[in-house]
């Protein structure tokens, strides 16, 4: 369980304050239907057949939860994966913001992580794909890269060199 729990990783960093209101109440629930075609997306960018969606809530509440969870790495988050639970932070969660949308996307792709049948030398080595894959998904909607490649290598690196 620990290593599991160890692939939970902040989306990224808060780049900028979030606003003095939530965008969403704490403890939304995101419906099956928005993460219908982000899923698809994923399965054919991941080459993964993922069975069942996770459960994404937007709570603030939640997301500190589980980044107190041992074994979960530390960061200023905005989404966090849990083996089938996505929590994103309400602060933040907009469905209409491509940028926000893109922390699920990457969260997604963690979820169909647990589906795939590649080898990953460490839990890190997992954010390499879920950060290229966000990148790429905010490219197909006009947007910049959420975080450089250097920062990808940086999250995506072993601690030492995987062993």
């Amino acid at each position: 369980m620990k290593s599991i729990l160890s692939i939970i990783l902040a989306t990224g960093l808060l780049f900028s304050a979030p606003s003095a209101h939530a965008a969403v109440e704490d403890g939304t629930s995101i419906s099956p239907q928005f993460i219908a075609p982000l899923m698809a997306w994923v399965e054919n960018a991941t080459s993964t057949r993922v069975p069942t969606q996770p459960h994404v809530v937007a709570s603030m509440s939640r997301l500190k939860f589980a980044m107190g969870l041992e074994g979960v790495r530390q960061a200023r988050s905005m989404a966090a994966y849990i083996p089938g639970q996505v929590v994103l932070n309400n602060l933040i969660w907009d469905e209409e913001s491509v940028r926000s949308v893109s922390y699920l996307v990457h969260e997604l792709v963690h979820h169909a992580q647990l589906f795939s049948k590649k080898q990953y030398p460490c839990p890190e080595a997992k954010e390499y794909e879920a950060y290229n894959l966000q990148n790429q998904w905010l490219a197909e909607h006009g947007e910049d890269p959420i975080v450089s490649a250097s920062f990808i290598k940086a999250m995506a690196a072993c601690p030492n060199g995987g062993a």
